[in-house]
């Protein structure tokens, strides 16, 4: 009962509110998360599916805007609609959530590798829609989402840049020589 009443207030936010594109049917259904920034100023946008699961809220997603491609692994949904990555993912501090990133082109582009698609058997697709060259991208971060080893990624707070929280496996911060503590 509890999932039809959520579903059903999914489907009329999207009709009532004229929404056409999924970015705007996933900002008038989820309350907006965080942002995660990349150094060029493009950005992550993640929310929050409250008690709700992966497969339900993909589904949703997928029902309202039908994807160009769709794939799924390990609990984990990847939906590449024009210009847009949208990743759906249990909360790994919350299993009773599930959390929406939604990912532009110059986002995914800036930071995503051909390899991550590959793994999802959509390199080609991603490729594609998102005008990635991996030919002549150097090597360092990858980011493969907003969740990685039970941690979030973090802002530094002044540059937006990449950075996983002090209590995800590895530590990952950033930073430099006259930065941190």
């Amino acid at each position: 009962m509890k999932r039809w009443i959520s579903y059903s207030f999914f489907l009329l936010l999207i009709i009532m509110g004229g929404c056409s594109s999924v970015q705007g049917a996933v900002d008038n259904t989820y309350p907006l998360e965080d942002i995660v920034y990349d150094d060029r100023e493009n950005k992550s946008e993640i929310y929050r599916a409250s008690n709700q699961t992966v497969d339900t809220v993909a589904d949703q997603i997928m029902d309202t805007n039908e994807p160009m491609y769709e794939a799924s692994k390990n609990g984990r949904h990847l939906m590449i609609y024009d210009d847009l990555l949208v990743q759906v993912f249990e909360d790994p501090k919350d299993a009773n959530d599930s959390l929406v990133e939604m990912s532009g082109e110059e986002f995914v582009r800036n930071n995503y590798s051909t390899a991550f698609f590959s793994d999802y058997g959509i390199a080609r697709e991603a490729e594609e829609e998102f005008d990635m060259d991996f030919e002549s991208r150097g090597g360092g971060f990858i980011y493969t989402g907003y969740i990685l080893g039970g941690g979030y990624v973090k802002n530094s707070g002044k540059l937006p840049t990449l950075r996983y929280s002090s209590d995800s496996p590895g530590g990952i911060r950033g930073g430099g020589p006259g930065t941190g503590k």
